[in-house]
């Protein structure tokens, strides 16, 4: 952690990360502001220093970056280093080639290797932990395939995993999860892709077709041993709380925790995901959907746990602010989903600012924000490019 002098500190600021009176003893959370008692404390137990990983990100009012390590904390940048965000792209592409190779292979030899499943599913448990916000930037990579079943297979594994945290799941519960979710459409396998791919509306037979694919998934899954739960986890996750899902029109109580969540974060990548027939919403919007539209269909505390993880604008998202600055979110805030760090593009005055200028919004007090932004209203900045 860095040392930052307790003279620096200022009225109704706040830090990205906690400060820590020392390595084990905590004076703030990222939601908390700094306050005159806090300070006047310090003085008191003449205390010169405290220690944080995090950034100051300033008052009510903008803060500017005016430092080399708070430069380093924007889009393109984990709030640490470029290590973690280049660790993370690589990690998301090998997983994608694991998936892809893992379907050839079962399409050639008809097997499933569950060991090697099993330990990237390990790996990929302590990347979220690590790299949760970063991972879960998935639709910002493009990954050029002409199957599309790998992209979402892997981005429905990340976003069930990140659920099943939230919802404090045990590591082999975890992990059962994973793969679950991973062989979630493994029944779509034994279909046409030309079915799946089309780009054209499918008639009656041939979404019974498609729906016959999670009874496929789960003869293919028992066919290799896997646990029940894990089979249901495929055979399940089109089931809805209302009855209104397949293959069984089953009702809330009688769907499987895993399907629950795996129905949750497969719909979520689907709306949000590029696809021959439609177009895709952006994060913000695609948990809208859910939230509004789909509500009843949805188990509740997994549709929560969702927007824990992502945050109810997440990072990418372009927002306007209360004060009518246009910003864009940089980091998600687990307390508060609400809340997120969002660095400020354009200003309550209309100025282009060109340095970092980051803000913790708040409920409470200070900046919140008001609404995301469509498309069209997004900022088209000197480069040329929407930020």
């Amino acid at each position: 952690m860095k040392s930052i002098s307790a003279d620096h500190l200022s009225p109704n600021s706040y830090f990205s990360e906690p400060v820590f009176l020392d390595e084990k003893y905590i004076l703030l959370s990222p939601d908390v502001p700094v306050d005159e008692s806090l300070i006047e404390r310090l003085k008191k137990w003449k205390i010169d220093n405290v220690l944080t990983d995090g950034v100051n990100i300033g008052k009510s009012e903008y803060a500017t970056a005016s430092d080399k390590e708070t430069i380093e904390f924007n889009l393109e940048q984990d709030v640490k280093n470029q290590t973690a965000q280049e660790e993370t792209i690589r990690f998301y592409f090998d997983f994608l080639t694991f998936c892809k190779n893992m379907f050839i292979e079962f399409i050639q030899k008809n097997q499933i290797d569950l060991e090697s499943i099993s330990e990237i599913i390990k790996k990929t448990i302590e990347h979220i932990k690590q790299h949760r916000d970063l991972i879960l930037k998935f639709n910002e990579l493009k990954y050029p395939t002409d199957n599309y079943l790998y992209n979402h297979s892997v981005n429905t594994a990340l976003l069930s995993l990140a659920i099943g945290n939230i919802l404090k799941l045990p590591p082999h519960k975890l992990i059962e999860l994973g793969i679950a979710a991973l062989l979630h459409d493994i029944g779509m396998i034994k279909l046409p892709q030309a079915l799946y791919s089309s780009k054209n509306p499918l008639g009656p037979q041939e979404k019974k077709a498609i729906m016959a694919h999670t009874v496929l998934g789960y003869k293919i899954l028992k066919g290799i041993s896997v646990a029940e739960n894990i089979a249901l986890g495929a055979f399940e996750h089109h089931e809805r709380l209302d009855g209104s899902g397949y293959p069984r029109a089953l009702k809330n109580e009688h769907i499987s925790l895993y399907a629950k969540i795996i129905a949750v974060a497969c719909s979520f990548d689907g709306s949000t995901s590029d696809r021959p027939f439609k177009e895709s919403l952006d994060g913000h919007k695609g948990i809208i959907d859910l939230i509004k539209t789909n509500r009843n269909r949805y188990d509740e505390n997994v549709l929560k746990a969702l927007i824990f993880a992502i945050s109810l604008y997440p990072i990418g998202t372009h927002v306007l602010l209360s004060d009518h600055a246009v910003g864009v979110v940089v980091k998600t805030n687990p307390k508060n989903p609400k809340c997120p760090i969002v660095r400020i593009l354009i200003d309550k005055n209309g100025k282009q600012l060109t340095d970092p200028v980051l803000v913790q919004t708040s409920e409470d007090s200070g900046i919140s924000i008001w609404r995301a932004l469509e498309d069209y209203e997004k900022p088209k900045l000197e480069s040329g490019k929407t930020q």
